[in-house]
């Protein structure tokens, strides 16, 4: 019996410190279709010499349709910042993804900067007022 306690315990206790850590460089692949993988390596690839760090996150995301071909997303933080529609062709798509590295990595970028000069608004309240 004592060693079932002693087990949870651990295993609550590693459960605990597994949710403090924080993962960095973690690029989510959702593409579905060829042309969606070959837009995500080219994408990597590129990204990987951009990034070489691993400092942030990315999550790709493929919308596909028969259609007008797949529309692709990437998502930093909650926010979307680069959309484009891809035909069904793999090299059309390989060299979006190449040039989607840069225009993503810029807008992070500005993201970032964004971040460090906003104001918050939260401190707003708390300030002191003279009049």
């Amino acid at each position: 019996m004592r060693q079932l306690i002693i087990l949870v315990m651990s295993l609550i206790l590693a459960t605990t410190i597994q949710a403090d850590v924080e993962l960095k460089g973690l690029l989510l692949n959702q593409t579905r279709t060829f042309a969606g993988q070959a837009f995500y390596v080219a994408f990597v690839d590129n990204w990987q010499v951009l990034d070489s760090q691993g400092q942030y996150n990315l999550v790709i995301v493929e919308r596909p349709s028969a259609r007008s071909g797949s529309q692709i997303s990437i998502k930093y933080g909650e926010q979307v910042i680069y959309q484009q529609v891809l035909h069904f062709n793999a090299q059309k798509a390989q060299r979006a993804g190449q040039s989607a590295a840069t225009v993503v990595f810029d807008r992070v970028m500005n993201e970032q900067v964004e971040q460090l000069f906003s104001t918050n608004p939260d401190m707003a309240q708390d300030e002191i007022k003279l009049n």
